[in-house]
């Protein structure tokens, strides 16, 4: 199970710069927080370094959907043909 999260400081914690030294991914909250996705250690983590931690919803964890995952061959042709006609160095 995830969650997802938005991160806010308390007085005595370090500011939501230091969230990035977590290295999880985050984007800004319209509220002056950061909001992520966590696992609950992420959380655990987070609330022993003093920051407020806001569960906004769960997200269960599942399988990728078969349809959706491209052979090799198929990937090849997709980005071959995004590509066409952009120059390429013999090296490259």
């Amino acid at each position: 199970m995830r969650f997802e999260a938005t991160i806010h400081p308390r007085e005595r914690s370090p500011s939501l710069e230091r969230v990035a030294d977590l290295d999880l991914d985050r984007v800004p909250d319209p509220e002056g927080g950061v909001r992520m996705v966590l696992t609950p250690d992420d959380a655990a983590q987070l609330l022993a370094k003093g920051y407020e931690v806001r569960l906004v919803r769960a997200l269960p964890v599942r399988r990728l959907d078969p349809a959706r995952v491209l052979d090799d061959d198929s990937a090849r042709a997709w980005l071959d043909e995004q590509t066409r006609g952009i120059e390429r160095r013999e090296d490259s």
